[in-house]
């Protein structure tokens, strides 16, 4: 329980520095693509393919997450701070998804790869998986503790070789945020206590 508890504070810190800096970059990319728009970047068509853009399941968690942020959609009616709210309400899934191959090309490559500067050695494709692998452990790790399971030894992941251990998850969450915001790093990291914690109970 206490391993839970303290696996929650940095969660919930690396997931808001990620939705904010993939929320930030997919704006940018439709500012790009529809200047002068009043529609938002999660607004329906007409502004993007469907087909190229977002899966009906992507589209699905926008409808669904602009239903419980109250955002009724572009108009005089718009409150302040509504995009915040349907992105706050968009869970750690969601943005795990976003980072899939599939968007390689329509979001990753033009939008997203930039804000992440420490992996600018690294191909389009390889910095893309580097990325979502982190998010995927993150998101399982996150699942594990929201649904009550342990979390004291390592667990597996679908689709990966051997075991994962969640001391290395957080390590590798809290790098994941320095490639993007090493003093949003640094801040993470210092508030950390799971690592310490993970380390005493073994």
């Amino acid at each position: 329980m206490r391993l839970s508890a303290e696996a929650w504070g940095t969660i919930g810190a690396v997931e808001i520095v990620m939705r904010n800096v993939l929320a930030g970059a997919i704006a940018g990319r439709h500012a790009q693509l529809r200047p002068g728009s009043a529609l938002r970047w999660y607004d329906g068509p007409p502004w993007f393919d469907t087909g190229r853009w977002f899966t009906s399941a992507t589209l699905k968690g926008l409808d669904t997450a602009m239903d419980r942020a109250g955002d009724r959609g572009p108009g005089p009616w718009v409150h302040r701070g509504a995009e915040g709210k349907v992105v706050a309400e968009l869970g750690l899934g969601f943005w795990r998804y976003l980072l899939v191959s599939r968007y390689e090309h329509s979001l990753w490559n033009p939008a997203m790869r930039a804000q992440f500067s420490q992996l600018s050695h690294l191909s389009g494709s390889d910095s893309r998986k580097l990325v979502y692998r982190r998010m995927e452990a993150l998101n399982y790790l996150r699942n594990r503790v929201a649904h009550h399971e342990p979390i004291y030894e390592p667990f597996a992941i679908p689709g990966r070789p051997g075991k994962a251990n969640p001391d290395d998850i957080i390590a590798e969450a809290i790098e994941l945020v320095s490639w993007t915001n090493p003093s949003a790093a640094g801040w993470v990291q210092a508030q950390d206590s799971f690592q310490r914690t993970y380390a005493s109970a073994l």
